[in-house]
């Protein structure tokens, strides 16, 4: 995690859109060079996401996963959810 509020069990991702597979189906068509190599790999990143959410929360963990240019653009939400979260589990 980028950020871990260990107080509230709350664990919190900000994913580069490019290495974290944003628009996965639809971006993947785009990569014209070196295809074989960075397919599995951002692949495998979008996997082990879904492998790391599932164990914190198996650890009692809430998780939060932020795009980064959702961070740029709204930051004030991004931060209004994990705030709500907080005031909501004290």
């Amino acid at each position: 995690p980028d950020i871990v509020l260990n107080k509230y069990k709350t664990a919190i991702f900000i994913d580069g859109e490019y290495w974290h597979g944003h628009n996965w189906e639809e971006r993947k068509t785009k990569i014209k060079t070196n295809r074989e190599f960075w397919i599995p790999k951002i692949e495998r990143n979008i996997q082990r996401d879904k492998e790391v959410n599932r164990e914190l929360k198996r650890l009692g963990y809430t998780v939060f996963r932020f795009w980064e240019s959702e961070i740029k653009k709204n930051l004030e939400t991004c931060l209004q959810k994990v705030i709500l979260h907080i005031e909501n589990h004290q």
